[in-house]
């Protein structure tokens, strides 16, 4: 009897088991909190352990200059869903003006007054690497300024006024298939924390995004070359598939990073405690299985958690969400207006297609919560009042998951794409975006939402026909009113000029 007992209680055991790893119920909620469509599923949960490095003493590694970043075999284009609102400008359109750099209290003129406190380009980063798109990230605090690009980094210790490049391959050991990519820097003022996001390659199927952080004195002390790590294993978080296409944002108690693992159509999103990565111990870090959110970007400026997002079709996101109060994350259909997604092109003044990369990638490239609003923006194409491809911005309230308002960066003479956000402590939406077509040549900006002016420091002397992937705008560390940006420029000779900015309203 007690055999039998034993086994009864062993089975309804696992039978518990089984079910609290499957897909939960969406909670009971007041009606009108939440949409009826919302699903959920429970995170996972593991723990790795932290390695350090100091004195950058690793040999250094020349990089593959040969990879393809991100491709993809099968594109996906999102399809026509039901029409909703008019496919036509909802707001005036953006112009562009040049950003004085050799006057760093410049207000911008009346139309969008901005400062430029700082202004550098990074030519003494890896020269070689300059040939590829640099992808570049920054973060700062104060005097102390890192930005990196996919193959390099470089540090300033006075305010960005110039920087030092310093090769990762001689700060961090060569392991898997070797430092690769994809690099994703932010500055914790909470904590006094830079934390620096590196992807490795694959080997023998194995892959890893790895995390180091470091306080600011530490980061000044060892030249950047000190650091605590934890790496996290694609065979941690899925079956099968390399980890890729990677970004970051911080909250009140989280780390949020997202990286897409066997194409990126399998959207995973991690959090790793705050409190763990600043005592630089054991971490233990939460995760979601596979989302369907297409390369998207994870929001910045958040408190209480993180949302994602991807298209179900040109009227339709599904916007995804993890709370920090939460063991699970959701997910949830959410109406737009109709966007125009036909092919994007656009001709830049050299003749070239400088969206021909970017021609069915409309997924969420910017995203950021503003005055409990979430805002995502994607590129779209030309059509419908649109003369140009252009940005189409999305507003959602999330207490109801409803749209909220719907805006466009867009100019009737050439195109806009590949937007970054983040905001200020005012809750203004500070911003890069890239520009071409017309009488331009593919180049990067940046702006505040709302001034309809996007400054540049330099135009690009040639395109390319894929510009980029991202480029980045985030809030000063050391004055949450400002922000610095890293972007960059093509040039006549082949090579890419990356340029740190600081800007403020």
């Amino acid at each position: 009897m007690k055999t039998i007992l034993f086994v009864s209680l062993s089975v309804a055991l696992l039978v518990l088991i089984s079910l609290g790893c499957q897909k939960r119920k969406p909670p009971v909620v007041d009606p009108g909190e939440t949409p009826t469509n919302q699903d959920t599923m429970d995170l996972k949960r593991v723990a790795v352990e932290p390695k350090r490095v100091e004195g950058g003493k690793f040999p250094a590694t020349k990089p593959d200059l040969e990879r393809k970043l991100n491709e993809v075999d099968t594109p996906y284009i999102v399809p026509k869903g039901p029409e909703r609102g008019k496919m036509r400008p909802r707001n005036k359109g953006s112009n562009i003006k040049k950003m004085d750099t050799q006057n760093p209290d410049d207000d911008g003129g009346s139309q969008a007054p901005l400062r430029f406190r700082t202004y550098d380009e990074l030519d003494d980063a890896t020269p070689s690497a300059h040939r590829l798109v640099p992808e570049p990230s920054v973060a700062e605090n104060g005097q102390t300024v890192m930005t990196t690009g996919n193959f390099w980094m470089a540090l300033s210790e006075n305010g960005g006024a110039q920087f030092t490049s310093v090769n990762p391959t001689t700060i961090f050991p060569e392991d898997y298939g070797g430092f690769c990519c994809d690099q994703v820097l932010q500055y914790i003022p909470k904590y006094d924390l830079f934390v620096w996001l590196l992807q490795y390659s694959s080997k023998d199927g194995v892959n890893a995004i790895r995390i180091a952080v470091q306080t600011t004195q530490g980061v000044r002390n060892s030249n950047a070359t000190a650091w605590t790590y934890w790496d996290f294993t694609n065979t941690a978080l899925a079956s099968s598939g390399a980890l890729d296409y990677n970004d970051m944002s911080v909250g009140d108690n989280f780390l949020y990073w997202t990286s897409s693992i066997g194409g990126g159509q399998n959207r995973y999103v991690i959090r790793v405690p705050l409190q763990e990565l600043q005592a630089m111990g054991t971490v233990n870090f939460q995760f979601t299985g596979s989302t369907n959110a297409y390369w998207s970007h994870v929001t910045q400026n958040g408190s209480n958690g993180v949302y994602w997002a991807g298209h179900k079709d040109n009227s339709t996101m599904i916007v995804y969400s993890m709370m920090d109060a939460d063991g699970f994350y959701s997910w949830r259909d959410v109406a737009v207006n109709s966007w125009p997604n036909n092919t994007i092109s656009s001709t830049a003044s050299d003749g070239n297609d400088w969206l021909a990369d970017a021609s069915w990638k409309t997924y969420v490239r910017a995203a950021a919560t503003r005055r409990s609003r979430i805002l995502f923006a994607w590129n779209a194409s030309k059509g419908d009042g649109f003369p140009h491809p252009h940005v189409q911005i999305a507003e959602i309230n999330p207490a109801n998951f409803t749209l909220t308002n719907q805006m466009q960066i867009w100019n009737p003479d050439f195109a806009f794409a590949y937007p970054y956000f983040e905001t200020n402590a005012e809750g203004e939406l500070g911003m890069i975006v890239a520009f071409g077509g017309g009488s331009f040549n593919a180049s990067s900006g940046v702006g505040v939402w709302g001034d309809f002016v996007i400054y540049y420091p330099r135009l690009s002397s040639v395109s390319k026909t894929n510009y980029g992937h991202y480029h980045t705008a985030r809030r000063a560390g050391g004055n949450g009113m400002e922000w610095v940006g890293a972007g960059y420029t093509y040039e006549s000779d082949g090579s890419v000029l990356p340029y740190y900015v600081r800007f403020s309203r």
